[in-house]
Parts: structure tokens; C-alpha cells; sequence
């Protein structure tokens, strides 16, 4: 990523983790993943916390898919309402879509 995009994520999240507010150890993660044909642009990059990244609860952690699945559904979301259509949002997301389980 480039030094350019890292300073837009970093300026977007005000310098904190984008989840809990957090100013210590961020890092820049990828919502849909690279292997995954995540792309680097802004809306599929987020800025969080060590805890938040990897932490027990956090989206690489034991108990972090559920933060995971929030973090795509609203993803999935805000590229439906640019309105883009169906298949593209699929592309976007790696070549699935997600849906709420938690009901």
C-alpha cells in the first residue's frame, strides 16, 4: 500500500481505531482480504486497535468473527448503496455475498 492511501486512512479515522476509538498500536487492515481480490482502495481499508485487529475478540482473533462479518456486511452495504449492482458488489467482495446471521 501506498504512502499516500496510508495517510488517508490514517486521516479518515482521525488517528484512531476505527471501533473503539483507540490511539495505541494501529494498523491498517484489509476487510475483504488480498488472497480474497480485496483491493487497497479506501472503502475496503480500515484503521483498528492491536486489540481489535488481533486481540481475542478482534477480526484475526479466536473469538473475531462476528466483527469480521460486521465489518463486510457493512462494507457490502455502502458499495450496494454507491449503487453498484449485484454482480459487482459479488466481485468487490471476493465472489460471495454476506448476509446477517445474528436474528
Amino acid at each position: 500500500m501506498n504512502k499516500s492511501t496510508r495517510q488517508k486512512v490514517y486521516n479518515r479515522a482521525n488517528r484512531q481505531c476505527e471501533i473503539c476509538g483507540n490511539t495505541k498500536g494501529l494498523q491498517i487492515h484489509h476487510i475483504v482480504k488480498r488472497s480474497q481480490t480485496g483491493t487497497g482502495d479506501l472503502d475496503n481499508l480500515i484503521l483498528l486497535c492491536w486489540n481489535c485487529h488481533h486481540g481475542t475478540a478482534g477480526v484475526h482473533g479466536k473469538n473475531g468473527r462476528e466483527l469480521d462479518l460486521k465489518l463486510k456486511l457493512d462494507l457490502q452495504e455502502k458499495l450496494f448503496n454507491s449503487g453498484m449492482n449485484e454482480e459487482e458488489v459479488r466481485e468487490y467482495m471476493g465472489g460471495k455475498l454476506y448476509q446477517n446471521t445474528s436474528v
